[in-house]
Formats: C-alpha cells, sequence, structure tokens
C-alpha cells in the first residue's frame, strides 16, 4: 500500500487531486473502450427513435395490366403498384465517431491526470477546469441541440461528473492557486 502511495496526488490540501485523477483515468480507459466497442456509446448518443419518425422509402413500379386478348395493347391501362420499405434510422454513432470521441477522451484524460499533481499551477488548475466546461458544454448541447442523446439513463453519467468536477474547482480555486 505504500508503494501506491507514492503515486497518489497529495491530498494533505485536499481531495480534488485525487478526483481528478480518477475521472483522469476513467477517461483513459473509457478512450480505449470506444477504440474496441461502440455499445457505451450507442447507448448515450443513439437513442430509440420515437415511432412517428420512420424513414419510408417508396418504391413504384409500373406495369401493364392485361385484362382480356380483345383490348388492343394500346388501349390497355397501366397501374401503378408501389412497395414501401421501412430503413431504419442511421445510427449516431460509426466507427469513426467512436474512435474520434474515444482520442478525445484520451487526451482530457491525460490533461487531467498531469493536472492532479499540479494543482498549485494556476495553468494546470484552469485546463481541468475546462476540461468539465468543455465536457458540459458537448453533452448539453448533444442532448438539447442536436437532440442525438437522451437527458437520462447513461448520460447522466459524464454529466454529473462534469457538474461536480466544475463547481468542486470554483470552490476550491482559492485554496489551490495562491495569487
Amino acid at each position: 500500500m505504500d508503494q501506491l502511495k507514492e503515486y497518489m496526488p497529495d491530498v494533505a490540501d485536499g481531495y480534488l487531486p485525487l478526483f481528478v485523477l480518477i475521472v483522469g483515468v476513467t477517461a483513459v480507459t473509457n478512450a480505449m473502450q470506444c477504440y474496441k466497442d461502440m455499445s457505451y456509446l450507442q447507448r448515450i448518443y443513439s437513442p430509440p427513435p420515437p415511432s412517428h419518425s420512420l424513414n419510408l422509402k417508396t418504391t413504384a413500379i409500373t406495369s401493364t395490366i392485361e385484362e382480356d386478348n380483345i383490348t388492343p395493347p394500346d388501349r390497355r391501362r397501366p397501374s401503378v403498384a408501389s412497395i414501401v420499405s421501412v430503413e431504419p434510422p442511421s445510427s449516431a454513432v460509426t466507427p469513426l465517431s467512436a474512435r474520434t470521441f474515444g482520442t478525445w477522451n484520451y487526451a482530457v484524460g491525460v490533461a487531467r491526470i498531469i493536472a492532479a499533481y499540479h494543482m498549485n499551477e494556476r495553468s494546470w488548475y484552469m485546463m481541468s477546469l475546462y476540461t468539465n466546461v468543455i465536457g458540459l458544454i458537448h453533452f448539453c448541447s448533444e442532448a438539447f441541440v442536436y437532440k442525438t442523446a437522451k437527458p437520462q439513463g447513461p448520460w447522466l453519467v459524464p454529466v454529473s461528473v462534469a457538474t461536480v468536477g466544475l463547481v468542486w474547482h470554483f470552490l476550491q480555486m482559492d485554496h489551490y492557486i495562491k495569487a
């Protein structure tokens, strides 16, 4: 246990550095998961579509009805038959978007891990604070502006972590950063 303590940030000043370290390590592991599997991202970004928003594709086929052998070919009536097929809505999560999200998580995780060990330096403290701001802007815009995520379930986890981190950073700023 003593060997583990030498790798932990100093919590003598408070537990914010430990929180930032845990969130950073979680972001890095989440990044690895994004490269391997899209299932978690699909739970956040691909909510089931409402039943009224199905994409319908109509294909029209024109053919001539053979009513009888008496009607001359130039007087036969054409008819139109329509075939309707339902296409599932496209997923908001693609392999490319999953890797992009994973790369973002990796970058944010590394920044937070470094910041956890440098919380008394204004630039690293602000970097850690801004990762929460950017995360909140991203997740809230996806839910409320672009409507690609539902503000419930798995979406609440990163929003809660970013909110707690942001509030904690604002409350503790004077404690960690000495003017």
